[in-house]
């Protein structure tokens, strides 16, 4: 077997994937843009802000040394341009975000001035420049702004509406088939009888890909009896056509009907892997299609029970999708982060644990799940972090630091 740890599955990923061409360029409106992934740089169209402005509502002035009493002579509002000239020993009224007029170089705060409907009164110093906005604080024209590579969320798409910009240039999306496998599952609904398990990797998985914005997926189940292989490989074989991924659940093993090792060899997969150094999980399978040109197939096989899915679709499968759909950085974030209990257990390969971040009067802490084999389900509930237990470190305790990928960022 070809045994490789979750790190140099990465490191073998990107260099077979090192001539894989990118993804597409559409151009999509911003309004439709959320979870996209930006193809070019966004570069400033103009000074950001275009114009100096006043940062409060209140009085702008020609500065006059040793004078506190000034005549106000018209008003701004956002949007509005003042015009005219503006002599010394005069003002006018602005309301925040206002342009400021080219005669005036200082503005000052309505709450320190005493207004009669004609002239204003200013209480304390006034400072030279006070309250000024310049043009181009934030940015000159021509600045790149947003780098090819960002995922555009919310204030991503805000920025980029604030250069002017009404399209934007995204990645295509990756086209994906998820398979799920076994004679074992059940779709959820049917009664549950003796032997068998829902499916609930599909919707694991599904969803996991809709969290992090990838919404092109076909799904299909295979059944895992050798009498219908034939037929099986057919259809899988139909699906990749058209696919950039595959990834699978369960069948990848050494079982007895054990079938996604020979439906991948029959689509024409190059293996990378079928063994990682990792538990759970450690029944996981890389392989690439080549279709010539730059294309490939990712063929992506995960152990077919929960926890072990789950970490492996974080460790193995979400850092190169990332990377094929364009992000500029393809790796989770990771934090380092004292137990909140202990674990004591034998690693004779690193071991993955999930677990929760939560909250203690002496900060974040992370609190490892009671149960963390390969099979359990229930904690894929509660856990947005996932930790990693050094091979042949076989006692952590409370305090011990270790580093947290995050998983979740609502719980």
């Amino acid at each position: 077997m070809k045994a490789i740890t979750v790190e140099a599955s990465q490191q073998q990923w990107h260099r077979e994937l090192a001539k894989r061409s990118k993804q597409a360029v559409e151009y999509i409106p911003l309004s439709q843009a959320l979870g996209r992934v930006l193809a070019q740089d966004l570069i400033a169209q103009s000074d950001m802000p275009p114009f100096r402005k006043s940062p409060y509502d209140g009085f702008v002035i020609p500065y006059v040394a040793n004078q506190q009493r000034f005549k106000v002579i018209g008003l701004i509002g956002a949007g509005e341009v003042f015009e005219g000239p503006v002599a010394h020993g005069e003002a006018v009224r602005i309301m925040t975000g206002a342009p400021i007029p080219a005669d005036c170089d200082t503005m000052i705060m309505q709450e320190r001035c005493e207004f009669d409907g004609t002239y204003i009164t200013v209480r304390g110093d006034i400072v030279r420049g006070d309250n000024i906005v310049p043009q181009g604080e934030e940015c000159s024209i021509g600045e790149t702004i947003i780098k090819a590579g960002t995922y555009l969320d919310a204030g991503v798409i805000a920025v980029a509406v604030g250069l002017g910009y009404a399209t934007v240039p995204v990645y295509e999306p990756l086209k994906i088939v998820v398979l799920t496998s076994g004679r074992e599952i059940l779709p959820v609904g049917e009664p549950l009888t003796a032997g068998k398990i829902y499916n609930s990797n599909l919707y694991m998985l599904t969803n996991l890909l809709k969290e992090h914005s990838f919404h092109e997926v076909t799904t299909h189940h295979v059944s895992d009896d050798p009498a219908v292989l034939t037929e099986e490989i057919a259809l899988v074989s139909k699906l990749s056509k058209a696919a950039d991924v595959i990834i699978s659940t369960g069948g990848v093993s050494v079982g007895l009907f054990d079938s996604m090792p020979a439906i991948y060899e029959a689509l024409g997969a190059r293996e990378l892997y079928n063994r990682v150094l990792m538990r759970p999980g450690a029944a996981s399978y890389g392989g690439l299609i080549e279709r010539g040109a730059g294309q490939y197939t990712l063929c992506f096989g995960l152990s077919g029970n929960p926890t072990a899915a789950y970490n492996g679709f974080h460790l193995l499968v979400l850092p190169i999708l990332r990377h094929c759909q364009g992000y500029g950085r393809s790796e989770l974030m990771s934090i380092s982060l004292p137990l909140g209990a202990p674990i004591h257990k034998k690693n004779p390969f690193d071991r993955y644990v999930q677990g929760v971040i939560t909250y203690t009067a002496e900060g974040a802490v992370f609190m490892p799940n009671r149960v963390f084999t390969s099979s359990a389900l229930l904690g894929l509930a509660q856990a947005n972090g996932l930790t990693k237990l050094e091979q042949g470190v076989n006692n952590y305790e409370v305090g011990d630091k270790v580093p947290v990928m995050l998983l979740k960022y609502h719980n």
